[in-house]
């Protein structure tokens, strides 16, 4: 009860499965010779094989060669796969599976149906019990299949295909006639549905063997038992091996190399098997069937079907796909003569002798001698039959060569003779007269009755220049205004018109080349252009230097003039006179800030700032600054909070920069808080970058606003309260400084819910030889007057 429980579940699970196939939607052919082919496969990994997963590489193969066939013989045939489960092959299972196919193949016709087993014969006995139902009428080319009574033929004339060798006795009878002291053969298989079938036809085949050797069998699925029982085997016995060993102690399967390895690596008795040696190296041999060549054969017999010939008329075939192969080493392990063994055998892993080896190449370097002879030969006739054809053609291809080429530019160009009738003229000049060929035709004729007044006047005016060039019997080159009629503007075409003369000195052709210069008329005008502006920049440059000097001059006295009082007003303590010194100075301090805001972003303009980027703990210092301001901040009854999810980045940047930037958007903020607000900076690591982040609690940014702040001379709040004063250029400065660190600045805000600035620079650090340190840490006195200048444009009263 507990099995057929199982037996359920599994029906159940192989039913959605297939029920899942099921929803997907047939695509069909628009081409109506297009042939349709079902090949139903046999396979034990049926679950995963419909899951997508790759053919074992037997049945990969041959299907490979069965559509190499196809596409061979340029045959339009369409190819559907179906996988049957040959490990469940109950009478219940094939009935449920039928019902499913039924349904997914109704609306379907194939023109043939191929089966691939491998001596399971499982998709062949169920086309054979239910395939006349689903597919009435189809020829059924069938593979794999060990036996087949020829009988059925007669029941089933739908039925033909190419039964396949077993090879199992095929390498018996070679293993036994170069081993012919065997006592015993030890037989290794497995318990799956291809180990089952290798076992019956060797059962089958053990008459043939009576009194001669006994035959072991093993089915020992722990590969280390295994192992154990090959070890103790007598001297005089022969192994064969049937593949699909698994570990019974983890349940997985192991490959066929792998297995071989541990089995076989110290066995001291041959080993054989009919799987091939390329994965296994301590086979002795066998007898192989190649699935490429056996592929090839059933797609020949499927085409053959496809053209019309009745399966009834096909005799059924073994195949002839099949060779005895040996490994080297091992012959030589055992003792084996190589002219014992069968004929026609392959031997792999054979070393290359001397002798052969020279013969072949003296063979191959003859060979590519004799050909390389040929292929001179047939290049010099070829060459000779071309120069010929050429010739015979030099006149018609010169002509069509030139037509092309002067077709092809766009420069205007024409040919006359001397009574002004065109020759040639190309397709620019033709667009340039806005005429057709036709009508250059009945210019020759002297019939311009229905030329345009506009080719009429250029016309003439080509034949003044024409006859300029006869008179001065040299080249002549003239630039031309020509009316643009499509652009309506005028275009300038230098023109080169160069008289041909026969030998008498008659005239005899004009030929013009004109080109359209009208681009670089305007090029030079515009280098002219691009001169006077580096001109007035290096003016303005000059400006801004010459005035900086001329304006710090008289605020460095006046700076000296507001020292002189403060320290003469320490003993007086005059209050209104220490004000209106502060005032004086803060006002001095904001003048300090707008010429060196003028300056710098003039600088950058022209590109003459420069930056001195060194390695530093970015997190130090903006932290520090932060820090040098707190005093000042709290003084206005804000709230300042720095925090880092890091606790130290060292990175290349510029200090004075990078101070000026944090200074300049926290002098917004505190400008644009009201008493009771908060400030928060923040600094967030991405790794590869660095997030600097600093919000207010202020007025906030309009929306249309936004994206104009960081313009030059741009002010969002023009009002003229005195606590919000500024040049617009504070954050031009600081989009341009990020920028100069390769970042970025962005702005989100909305009125009256605050601002939020964040900056994202890359994290760069400079070798050791380029970090010249200019600042070991910020100075605490350039700090502080660095503060009242940026905060200088914020008022208290």
């Amino acid at each position: 009860m507990k099995i057929f429980k199982y037996m359920k579940i599994y029906i159940l699970l192989v039913t959605f499965i297939l029920f899942i196939n099921l929803l997907q939607i047939p695509v069909y052919s628009k081409d109506l010779n297009e042939k349709k082919i079902l090949v139903i496969v046999s396979s034990e990994n049926y679950i995963q094989l419909t899951d997508g997963n790759k053919l074992i590489s037997w049945q990969n193969s041959m299907l490979s060669s069965i559509s190499d066939v196809f596409i061979k013989n340029k045959e339009n045939i369409h190819i559907d796969f179906q996988y049957l489960d040959c490990k469940h092959n109950s009478k219940e299972f094939l009935d449920e599976v039928y019902n499913l196919f039924k349904i997914k193949y109704a609306n379907i016709k194939y023109d043939a149906i191929i089966t691939i087993d491998d001596l399971n014969n499982v998709a062949f006995n169920f086309m054979m019990d239910y395939g006349e139902n689903l597919f009435p009428n189809t020829p059924v080319v069938f593979s794999g299949i060990s036996k087949f009574d020829s009988s059925l033929q007669k029941q089933h004339p739908q039925f033909t295909g190419i039964a396949k060798n077993t090879d199992i006795k095929s390498t018996l009878d070679a293993a036994l006639k170069l081993h012919p002291q065997t006592k015993q053969i030890f037989v290794i298989t497995d318990k799956d549905t291809y180990g089952i079938a290798n076992r019956k036809i060797i059962e089958d085949l053990i008459p043939h063997y009576k009194n001669k050797v006994k035959f072991l069998f093993s089915e020992e699925n722990n590969i280390y038992k295994l192992k154990t029982q090959i070890d103790n085997l007598p001297k005089d016995t022969i192994i064969y091996f049937s593949p699909g060993i698994k570990d019974n102690n983890n349940d997985n399967s192991i490959s066929y190399k792998g297995a071989s390895d541990i089995l076989f690596k110290d066995a001291k008795v041959p080993i054989y098997s009919r799987e091939g040696l390329k994965s296994n190296k301590y086979i002795v041999g066998g007898m192989v069937t190649y699935a490429d060549t056996y592929g090839t054969e059933v797609g020949n017999l499927t085409l053959k079907v496809l053209n019309g010939k009745k399966p009834s008329d096909i005799d059924i075939t073994r195949d002839n796909a099949h060779k005895y192969e040996f490994n080297y080493p091992q012959l030589k392990k055992f003792n084996i003569d190589t002219n014992s063994l069968p004929k026609n055998s392959v031997i792999l892993n054979a070393p290359i002798k001397n002798n052969y080896l020279y013969k072949n190449i003296i063979i191959k370097i003859s060979i590519m001698i004799i050909i390389f002879i040929i292929i001179m030969e047939t290049f010099v006739i070829i060459i000779s039959i071309y120069r010929r054809k050429l010739a015979e053609k030099s006149l018609s291809d010169n002509e069509n060569l030139l037509r092309t080429f002067i077709n092809s530019t766009p420069d205007i160009i024409y040919l006359k003779d001397f009574r002004n009738n065109f020759l040639e003229i190309n397709d620019a000049a033709l667009k340039i007269l806005s005429i057709n060929r036709k009508n250059c035709k009945n210019i020759n004729s002297h019939k311009s009755n229905n030329l345009s007044d506009y080719t009429r006047n250029l016309l003439t005016k080509f034949n003044i220049n024409d006859k300029r060039a006869w008179d001065t019997e040299n080249i002549y080159r003239y630039e031309e205004i020509i009316p643009d009629t499509v652009n309506r503007a005028n275009k300038i075409y230098d023109t080169l018109r160069v008289p041909l003369f026969d030998e008498d000195g008659n005239p005899k052709f004009m030929m013009l080349i004109g080109r359209d210069i009208t681009e670089h008329k305007q090029n030079e005008k515009n280098e002219k252009l691009i001169k006077e502006l580096k001109y007035y920049d290096e003016l303005r440059s000059n400006f801004f230097s010459n005035i900086s000097h001329e304006l710090k001059t008289p605020l460095n006295l006046i700076f000296s003039a507001l020292q002189f009082i403060e320290l003469k007003n320490n003993k007086d303590k005059n209050t209104a006179l220490e004000k209106y010194t502060g005032i004086m100075k803060q006002n001095c301090y904001r003048l300090l800030r707008i010429i060196d805001n003028l300056i710098d972003i003039s600088k950058i303009d022209s590109g003459n700032f420069f930056t001195h980027f060194e390695n530093k703990d970015i997190v130090y210092i903006v932290e520090s600054i932060v820090m040098s301001v707190v005093d000042y901040v709290e003084s206005k009854g804000i709230d300042i909070v720095f925090d880092t999810d890091v606790e130290e980045k060292i990175m290349a940047f510029d200090l004075d920069a990078m101070e000026r930037i944090i200074l300049n958007l926290l002098s917004n903020a505190i400008k644009f808080t009201p008493s009771g607000g908060n400030i928060e900076v923040n600094l967030h690591d991405r790794g590869e970058s660095i997030v600097i982040s600093i919000k207010d609690t202020g007025i906030g940014i309009p929306k249309d606003k936004q994206c104009s702040i960081f313009k030059k001379f741009i002010q969002v709040d023009k009002s003229l309260s005195r606590n919000r004063e500024g040049s617009g250029i504070g954050l031009s400065l600081v989009s341009e400084l990020v920028l100069l660190h390769r970042g970025t600045i962005e702005v989100e805000s909305a009125p009256n819910k605050g601002s939020e600035f964040k900056i994202t620079l890359p994290v760069g650090v400079l070798p050791e030889k380029e970090n010249v340190k200019k600042h070991n840490e910020l100075d605490k006195d350039y700090n502080i007057q660095r503060i009242k200048i940026e905060f200088s444009d914020i008022y208290d009263y």
